[in-house]
């Protein structure tokens, strides 16, 4: 995953937040517990038994794309605070916002963390702060409170916080998803840049039905290269898309 290049020093970041947890606060002083709702699991449990256990290379993919798919886990793990987390401000504009700081070696940053709401939505974002620097946008996310459709952004730029300038401009990770009232998932994510020097785009599609049926649609700079779908049974097929010359296709059974 693409991601994981860009963010494995953060583990180490992530760690030292966790060992240096601080003791409980006044509840009103402690960041709100509202996390997602968007249950990754029971959109598993939607798709078909035999799909999930094919021994088919082809059906096979198509489970792993949907997993990788669902897997907002480390998105949704940086956007819990630590409970050392200091509220900074008060029903501000934007929310209450908490901050904490975490040095590694020679460097310090500070993390913003905002949570408010309305009457129909939840929203959360987090900045960085380098030493004095600058603070930049890092994950940002919205969620429906019926958790029946929301967003996470993860911003690459917040990359010029301690770099001060780089090839990430206008370059994210978004997350989304969609259930309706009959019970259908939509989601994915989207890989995109709109700088002028860069062009990144790359875009998956799941649609995974109540019966259990769905597709999956998986497009590189605005081009489709493969498109899989499986029935309720769990029985599917396959189209590789190489240019508008050639294309390639297959079927599994189960």
């Amino acid at each position: 995953m693409i991601r994981k290049n860009f963010t494995k020093a953060w583990v180490a970041i992530f760690a030292v937040a966790a060992i240096s947890m601080g003791c409980n606060k006044d509840s009103e002083d402690t960041p709100p517990a509202e996390q997602l709702a968007f249950d990754t699991q029971e959109v598993m449990d939607k798709l078909p038994q035999a799909l999930l256990s094919s021994d088919d290379q082809y059906a096979q993919q198509c489970v792993n794309d949907i997993e990788s798919a669902l897997d907002m886990s480390d998105f949704m793990e940086d956007m819990v605070p630590p409970e050392n987390a200091v509220k900074t401000s008060k029903k501000a504009v934007n929310g209450d916002t908490w901050s904490w700081n975490v040095s590694y070696g020679d460097m310090s940053y500070t993390f913003f963390w905002t949570y408010e709401e309305d009457n129909a939505k939840r929203y959360w974002t987090m900045d960085i702060q380098f030493n004095d620097g600058e603070r930049y946008s890092y994950i940002s996310a919205w969620e429906s409170k019926d958790g029946k459709n929301g967003e996470v952004l993860y911003n690459f730029n917040w990359v010029d916080a301690y770099e001060g300038s780089t090839d990430y401009e206008d370059l994210y990770w978004k997350y989304t998803w969609t259930l309706d009232d009959d019970g259908n998932y939509e989601f994915g994510w989207d890989y995109d840049s709109s700088s002028d020097e860069y062009n990144y785009f790359l875009k998956y599609t799941v649609v995974v039905n109540a019966d259990g049926s769905g597709y999956i649609d998986y497009y590189s700079l605005d081009v489709q290269f493969y498109h899989m779908e499986w029935d309720a049974m769990g029985n599917g097929s396959w189209t590789y898309f190489y240019g508008e010359e050639f294309t390639q296709s297959g079927s599994w059974t189960v």
